[in-house]
């Protein structure tokens, strides 16, 4: 496993005061992201989750309208998750560098979340079977986190520190950087380890490797510290 505590952090937010159906259908969500992406969607059944949460289908079926819509909101539930905490994460007030790196250890420590990597795989395996769901999930998942790069990278933008071009190209570009073969390899080899010493310094070469042709030239605007 990954070691990313001190790198970046997928904990979960804060939640606001809920009904009690609210809590109940928090619940249920919960237990059904450990079982599906524990055992995978055809593995898992409602008797399964009912056996940890109690209820009744009846309950299920009025929330969800069936294994199919709870799959669905279940997947929909965590895309939020992931993407609100990044969104918290508001670096425009930083220059590129720091707000870089406290981008790219967001990133680094998703991909080496055992949920987010359980996730992933999941939806790759259903992605024919439920289309539309996998749209939500890309939306939600690695665009999301484009688009939201994106905006920062405009702020950056407008302020001199980066050099003009495609944001969104940019963005794809960093997270290419970073993200690199440790995503292909934690999904392939969930076993695999790397030191806190290795992810910081993936995690430096990798912005100093984007800011060196992300920067604007010298001499024509003020570049971000380095």
């Amino acid at each position: 496993m990954i070691h990313s505590e001190k790198i970046g952090s997928t904990s979960r937010v804060a939640m606001p005061t809920l009904t009690s159906a609210q809590n109940k259908q928090t619940n249920i969500l919960t237990v059904a992201a450990e079982l599906f992406m524990e055992r995978g969607y055809d593995a898992v059944s409602l008797d399964d989750i009912l056996e940890r949460v109690g209820g009744s289908k009846t309950t299920l079926y009025s929330y969800y309208g069936g294994k199919e819509g709870l799959f669905t909101a279940m997947v929909t539930r965590e895309c939020e998750l992931r993407l609100t905490q990044l969104r918290e994460q508001d670096v425009k007030d930083l220059d590129p560098k720091a707000g870089l790196h406290a981008i790219g250890g967001h990133l680094l420590a998703l991909v080496s979340d055992p949920v987010g990597r359980a996730m992933y795989r999941m939806m790759v395996a259903e992605a024919v079977r439920f289309p539309d769901l996998a749209a939500v999930f890309y939306q939600g998942g690695p665009a999301g986190v484009t688009n939201i790069l994106c905006g920062t990278i405009q702020h950056w933008q407008k302020k001199g520190l980066l050099r003009s071009g495609n944001p969104e190209a940019l963005a794809l570009q960093f997270t290419g950087i970073i993200l690199g073969n440790f995503s292909v390899k934690t999904l392939l080899m969930p076993s695999a380890q790397y030191s806190e010493k290795q992810m910081k310094d993936w995690l430096s070469a990798g912005v100093t490797l984007f800011l060196e042709g992300a920067q604007p030239a010298t001499g024509t605007s003020k570049r971000a510290p380095r």
